[in-house]
């Protein structure tokens, strides 16, 4: 059995929050924890003391935007090589470029099936 899949989930919205929490938390190979904005995934993240395997970030939130969020994750020491995926309604083939400009390994479009979150997550980071 593979190691758990940890995941940091970044999103302003406490209803999306709630699924995706719930549907990852059906697949024992992942763990998750989920903030409501960049800021707070970078304070979560800031002091060092977790590193999670995977970073999924809304696109749409106030404040700090994924793309924001994703720059300053990346800043945070040992983040620069965390993969990271989009979650977003915004899925024209321009914005999907745009993403994976920025390093994304991949973009899971809204809304999604919560039953295959799981799966595509890992099959976008290259996970069984």
């Amino acid at each position: 059995m593979t190691a758990p899949l940890s995941l940091l989930y970044v999103d302003d919205d406490p209803d999306i929050r709630t699924i995706v929490e719930m549907a990852l938390g059906l697949d024992p190979s992942f763990t998750v924890r989920a903030v409501a904005s960049g800021s707070d995934a970078v304070a979560l993240l800031g002091d060092g003391e977790w590193r999670p395997d995977v970073l999924l970030l809304d696109v749409m939130m106030p404040e700090m935007d994924g793309l924001a969020t994703l720059a300053a994750l990346r800043a945070l020491p040992g983040m620069a090589d965390t993969p990271v995926l989009f979650m977003t309604a915004k899925g024209r083939e321009a914005d999907v470029a745009q993403y994976l400009a920025h390093g994304a390994a991949g973009v899971i479009l809204k809304p999604f099936d919560p039953l295959q979150l799981s799966a595509e997550i890992r099959a976008l980071v290259g996970r069984p």
